[in-house]
């Protein structure tokens, strides 16, 4: 039964109040079957859930223990991106959990309400979109819905951040030899988040139209597993946890993983939404090493699962035991799934809590959850888990523990010493929990409140009320969503991931080059969509360069490893940008030159482009093994004049250059998006009125 069927029969007297409030609420009347409770945990414990188990450290413990999702082989994060209310990028994001920010604002200008006055926690600017980035006209961008082009730029700017949106991308090979063999997992809230415009006449998108995973391996050319996933709040996490095992499996060599949720069509909105969309790129840890990769976390487990009937209270202890489990961080066997555990809780008696061991005795001293960040996103649906894995592994990698609900100030992260000298990785739990207890008896309950609305107003304006913007006629607005897991207390499924510190990287030596009169020269390549996205670009990267490390940000990388990866960690686009340089600064000045004064041919500084994008494709010589050869000849002759003709007439000189020649990649400045606002597409696609 719908909202309206329920609210309907409720009102007619053939359905009872409590009946009526648990079908609303996504929840069961039948009773379930007692469970048995688990160990109390070392980390502070929600008041609306069981305590988590004490995990024992088990020496020697690794691959091969546990029964989880590729027990024993950890996976490297190696790209993530995000934006999140309030926060257009990570750090951001990351800026406003060290103040302790609420991210909490009345609904941006625009957007049609049920309910005026109320406040959540919004994206702005979710109706524009980059489609020059992707090389799509105004139909083709139209037929993408909201969520899709969030997502869709969200991803993109991962697999820069990772290095792999250019040549390094061709080289991730399937054990068949597919390229470019990377899974695409997408979790995205319910359609009802696309608005159409009013008086839009509501048509059914066609039977056979891919899902929005399908779409963005097309769009990205991506050629692994693509899969579309819907959990509730957990969906993110769940997601991750299906990239995870096919990474495991070997159906792919990355996987790149991401979630959006929007909250635009009155239906979904409530007082606390949130909206969010973020990606992360996985590898096979050693994979990543091998490579070279910056390695922001490592995920060294994960469990999913779903209680059924029974409480959802130590479902959420269960998925944390088997998880370390599979982490190889509990001896597996001996937590609350084995028979011989015997009864406990704490009508069990003989209770015992266990203050510095536990969980910290194996290096988790953090769990973000749905609960960390609702000052952050609020109750923000499929991105949730992302939300809470990009607070995760910020803490992890600055050694920061944030304020949340159990700690009032951020603290300083001190790793955990054993007895006998050994430093355990800092590891964090990151879970979107099952099912949630019932709702505190001293709130009214969502379900509650609509009930109560009809015997105020009756069936007919409570529902309309609810789930119908006004003005929009013959229009089929979407149901109200499912309520899943979370705040929420519906159906959902729980997840949990074990993350932990990515290692050490030895620094490489200092070099002392030579004077800057004979250093080698650098061809640095840049490429853009269009030559407004090239010049914007370009001033980006010369404003980092310039910057030098200043006020906390990287300093700047050498010369060499950075032309390198804007060889090979970038797209090779239709607008291109060549230029010969001896240092940084040089390289500085040449772009902000060029960013002042744009234009194909020569420029300042030396500054050479050129717009390919009415040319008739690429030249002749591309794709030829012997064109392969000439190119690398070139580039191990040093001849960077030939090379950069090429570049500018077309070519991907790109291609023959090793991926990865030793360090870490280079962090960079991400292209610079250009988004606009665009015509929402037919059906359920649609933009903010």
């Amino acid at each position: 039964m719908d909202t309206r069927e329920i609210l309907t029969r409720f009102k007619g007297g053939t359905l009872r109040r409590e009946h009526a409030v648990a079908l609303l609420a996504g929840t069961s009347p039948v009773v379930a079957p007692p469970v048995v409770a688990l160990p109390v945990a070392a980390l502070p414990v929600a008041a609306d859930r069981e305590p988590l188990p004490v995990p024992v450290p088990v020496p020697g413990a690794g691959a091969g223990v546990g029964d989880g999702a590729g027990a024993g082989v950890p996976c490297a994060v190696v790209g993530i991106q995000g934006r999140f209310p309030q926060a257009g990028d990570l750090e951001a994001f990351w800026r406003n959990g060290l103040q302790g920010r609420i991210a909490e604002a009345a609904l941006p200008g625009g957007r049609r309400s049920a309910c005026a006055g109320w406040r959540g926690h919004f994206l702005d600017g979710v109706e524009e979109f980059d489609p020059d980035l992707f090389g799509l006209g105004a139909r083709e961008a139209a037929g993408l819905d909201l969520r899709e082009r969030l997502l869709a730029q969200s991803a993109w700017q991962t697999l820069e951040s990772a290095g792999y949106a250019g040549a390094r991308l061709e080289r991730l090979t399937a054990p068949d030899g597919t390229a470019r063999s990377v899974g695409v997992y997408a979790a995205l809230g319910p359609a009802g988040g696309a608005l159409p415009p009013a008086g839009h006449r509501h048509t059914a998108p066609p039977v056979s139209r891919p899902g929005p995973a399908a779409r963005l391996s097309r769009l990205l050319d991506l050629r692994g597993p693509s899969l579309s996933v819907d959990s509730g709040d957990s969906s993110f996490l769940t997601a991750l946890h299906l990239a995870l095992g096919a990474l495991r499996a070997g159906e792919c060599a990355a996987a790149l993983v991401g979630a959006v949720e929007l909250r635009l069509h009155p239906a979904c909105q409530r007082p606390g939404a949130g909206e969010g969309v973020a990606a992360v790129l996985l590898k096979p840890l050693a994979a990543a090493c091998a490579d070279g990769d910056r390695v922001h976390a490592v995920i060294r487990s994960s469990a999913v699962g779903h209680p059924g009937r029974a409480a959802p209270g130590p479902q959420h202890g269960r998925l944390v035991g088997r998880a370390l489990a599979a982490a190889g961080l509990w001896p597996l066997g001996t937590g609350p799934q084995s028979p011989d555990a015997g009864p406990q809780g704490p009508d069990a008696g003989g209770q015992s809590e266990v203050p510095d061991a536990g969980l910290e005795a194996v290096g988790v001293a953090l769990e973000e959850s749905s609960r960390t960040v609702a000052a952050l996103v609020g109750d923000a649906g499929a991105v949730t888990g992302a939300a809470a894995l990009v607070r995760a592994v910020g803490q992890l990698r600055h050694a920061v523990l944030l304020a949340g609900p159990d700690r009032p100030a951020p603290a300083a992260w001190e790793p955990v010493r054993r007895d006998d000298g050994t430093v355990l990785p800092r590891r964090a739990l990151v879970s979107v929990p099952g099912p949630a207890a019932p709702a505190d008896p001293a709130g009214p309950t969502d379900a509650v409140d609509a009930v109560d609305a009809v015997d105020a107003v009756g069936p007919a304006d409570a529902v309309d009320a609810a789930g119908t913007a006004d003005g929009a006629e013959d229009t089929a607005a979407p149901a109200a969503p499912a309520v899943t897991d979370g705040a929420d207390g519906g159906e959902g499924v729980g997840a949990v991931l074990v993350v932990e510190e990515a290692p050490a990287v030895p620094r490489a030596p200092a070099r002392t080059g030579p004077p800057p009169g004979v250093r080698p020269a650098e061809l640095v390549l840049l490429s853009a969509a269009t030559p407004a996205h090239l010049a914007a670009t370009a001033g980006r990267l010369a404003a980092r360069l310039s910057d030098g490390g200043g006020d906390g940000g990287p300093a700047a990388p050498d010369l060499a490893a950075l032309a390198h990866e804007l060889r090979l960690g970038r797209a090779v686009l239709r607008c291109r940008l060549a230029v010969t340089v001896r240092t940084v600064a040089e390289l500085a000045d040449a772009l902000a030159g060029f960013a002042a004064h744009p234009g194909p041919g020569r420029g300042p500084a030396g500054v050479r482009s050129a717009d390919l994008r009415t040319a008739a494709g690429p030249p002749l010589i591309e794709g030829l093994e012997e064109t392969r050869a000439y190119v690398a000849a070139l580039w191990q002759g040093g001849r960077l004049e030939q090379l950069t003709r090429l570049w500018l007439a077309g070519a991907d000189v790109c291609a023959v250059l090793p991926a990865h020649p030793g360090p870490a990649a280079v962090e960079l400045p991400a292209t610079v998006l250009r988004p606009r606002p665009l015509e929402p597409g037919p059906g359920t696609d649609g933009a903010p009125q």
